[in-house]
């Protein structure tokens, strides 16, 4: 079979999709990943052609506008930029690849719109690898639909039939989409918390974008007040060098997810779906400051479902940085999880809700009549 898996660069968005990737090329697939230049450092483990970038003028005119009027900017950025701006940049490669490639199956995350609308126009099967709640992606589809439309009407609709692949809880994440399979990775190791650790970490965004790092310092006092011991991550894309910290706090570039959340009475963090779900498998409790995104929805889906806390950080679409009280409301939010049980508990009862997912294997595509191909 042949498969051209479709990203865009952002990290949280083409990550879930390397496991399915590795899993196709195990089993003799021919693996072709498509999405803009800077997408090839992440996609190096297989064949990648590049499409053209988005006009850096341009999408720098658009966020500026997204920035600038929160009350629009879920327009803006959904419907202007992830579509019309950058989709549209990688059209032309897209096509013109898929007719070479001839592709029997296209591969998708879903805010890479090109090769939703040339598969479309094709008739070739596409699967969709969830990285948001359904009902966060179905949000940015309804902006986004507009200019499917507008490029091959009809492509909405096939879309919204696409099989999707979550990794969510059915209980945190209802299906959205008719057609939704639900799937596991490698089961985490077994939990051994140490009730004076905690873990903290702002993903792999955030570090680079300037608004938002003053929330490290933000996390470095609430660690050092903490009573025991804490590992913050920065990644290796921001310099800690300026981050004062207790002796109590380890500030490295990196950790081990398997390590630090098995180990964690606790994990602060910004809400991204990679790590939200990453502690959710590990049965441990979150404490989320939502910065942007799909942040603020996952944040509110963790304290509907009793696994964490989520610390108001502002409203809309914008970026949200520290409000003056943040290090007490943190504070505060991470004493009160540790302190009632209840989150322990039910991260514990959702962990093993994921644990009884199927673990990823292409027999998920064989419902759709691809695997034999």
């Amino acid at each position: 079979m042949r498969v051209l898996a479709a990203s865009t660069a952002a990290a949280g968005h083409f990550t879930p999709m390397k496991p399915w990737l590795a899993h196709l090329s195990a089993a003799g697939h021919d693996v072709l990943v498509v999405g803009p230049p800077d997408l090839a450092d992440a996609a190096a483990a297989w064949p990648f052609r590049a499409g053209a970038a988005p006009d850096s003028a341009v999408a720098h005119e658009a966020w500026d506008r997204a920035y600038a009027d929160p009350e629009n900017a879920a327009t803006v950025v959904m419907t202007e930029i992830f579509a019309r701006i950058n989709s549209g940049a990688l059209r032309p490669a897209m096509g013109a690849i898929m007719d070479e490639f001839q592709p029997d199956l296209v591969l998708r995350e879903p805010c890479e719109y090109a090769s939703a609308v040339e598969a479309a126009k094709r008739g070739i099967r596409q699967v969709r690898i969830g990285i948001s709640l359904a009902a966060e992606e179905k949000m940015i589809l309804d902006y986004a639909a507009p200019v499917l439309e507008e490029w091959f009407p009809g492509t909405t609709a096939i879309v919204e039939a696409t099989p999707t692949l979550s990794r969510f809880p059915e209980s945190m994440d209802p299906a959205t989409f008719e057609d939704t399979r639900r799937y596991r990775t490698l089961s985490p190791p077994p939990r051994a918390v140490d009730p004076d650790f905690v873990y903290a970490t702002l993903g792999t965004v955030a570090p680079v974008m300037e608004p938002l790092q003053p929330w490290f310092l933000v996390l470095a006092d609430v660690l050092s007040g903490w009573r025991g011991e804490a590992v913050l991550t920065t990644s290796h894309r921001f310099d800690p060098a300026g981050l004062e910290a207790g002796d109590n706090v380890s500030i490295q570039a990196w950790a081990d997810h398997d390590d630090v959340l098995s180990r964690a009475a606790a994990i602060i963090h910004h809400g991204g779906s990679g790590t939200t779900l990453d502690a959710l498998a590990a049965g441990c409790p979150q404490v989320i400051v939502p910065l942007f995104a799909d942040q603020p929805s996952n944040a509110e889906a963790v304290a509907r479902a009793g696994v964490g806390a989520a610390v108001e950080t502002g409203a809309g679409f914008a970026l949200r940085t520290p409000p003056a009280d943040a290090v007490d409301r943190l504070s505060a939010a991470l004493a009160a999880v540790l302190a009632s049980g209840v989150a322990a508990t039910r991260a514990h009862e959702v962990a093993q809700e994921l644990a009884a997912h199927p673990l990823l294997d292409l027999a998920l595509l064989d419902e759709v009549g691809m695997a034999e191909k």
